[in-house]
């Protein structure tokens, strides 16, 4: 099973999203508890791509697709300069609290939590895939 659908680039668009996830869990048989965490990873890496991506204009590309018990999550932000999630300096929880200072936790989540965190650039698009094995 597997479901695309693309977003304006634009935080508003969250609730949207969400929406699109909880549809996926419904039809694809998944536990719909475990939707949270899959839109946890979406707001993350699509926030990310919305606030730091500058030079993109066009809509943001998210893909579902059920692989037994792993959902994989893609999200394609298109016609964008190159920033490598997968590569971005980990950071120290305890530090980020310390400073309490708001934001950098996120993305260190989806990549302690993920299964497997990889990104791609080509052709001027940029494309993270995660896979989180869901239901145990």
């Amino acid at each position: 099973m597997e479901r695309e659908q693309h977003f304006p680039r634009d935080v508003a668009a969250l609730e949207a999203i969400y929406a699109f996830v909880c549809g996926f869990f419904s039809a694809s048989g998944f536990d719909p508890e475990d939707s949270s965490t899959v839109q946890l990873f979406i707001e993350e890496i699509f926030t990310n791509m919305v606030k730091y991506s500058k030079d993109g204009k066009q809509d943001i590309a998210i893909r579902l697709r059920r692989k037994g018990d792993v959902v994989e999550i893609r999200l394609v932000d298109f016609d964008v300069q190159p920033f490598d999630y997968a590569r971005a300096p980990a950071v120290e929880p305890e530090q980020l609290l310390a400073q309490k200072k708001a934001g950098g936790l996120g993305l260190h989540l989806v990549r302690t939590m993920a299964d497997r965190f990889t990104y791609e650039h080509t052709n001027g698009n940029s494309m993270v895939t995660i896979e989180k094995r869901l239901g145990g």
